[in-house]
């Protein structure tokens, strides 16, 4: 069984503030306008099931800069 610890709030907001890829559904539901809300990967189209493909190479580059 593949345990992955789920990443915290924080660094979800880290990482949707950085990502290349990021996209909201939220902005996209909303034909663009921008949103009062924080950012997060919780709100990106790539967000699936608590797992995105680019999470944890993002949140790598990070802590190396």
């Amino acid at each position: 069984m593949d345990y992955r610890e789920s990443p915290s709030d924080e660094q979800k907001r880290y990482v949707a503030a950085v990502c290349p890829e990021y996209q909201s559904y939220l902005e996209l539901a909303t034909n663009g306008s921008s949103l009062e809300n924080e950012i997060t990967c919780d709100e990106c189209i790539h967000w699936r099931n608590g797992r995105c493909g680019i999470f944890d190479e993002v949140l790598t580059s990070i802590d190396q800069t």
